[in-house]
């Protein structure tokens, strides 16, 4: 989806083509590529289960 779609279809947060709409989740982010970087460096899988 486009933020335009996003929008359209409510998906929060709202706003999705604002500069700095997404700033809010960054932290997060950063965290998770780094987790995902270092699987890749071991060689390791990594099982995402999303309910």
């Amino acid at each position: 989806m486009d933020p335009a779609e996003l929008t359209s279809a409510e998906v929060y947060p709202l706003g999705w083509g604002e500069p700095g709409a997404l700033e809010w989740g960054r932290h997060w982010y950063d965290d998770l590529t780094q987790f995902f970087e270092a699987a890749a460096r071991a060689d390791d899988a990594v099982l995402v289960w999303l309910d």
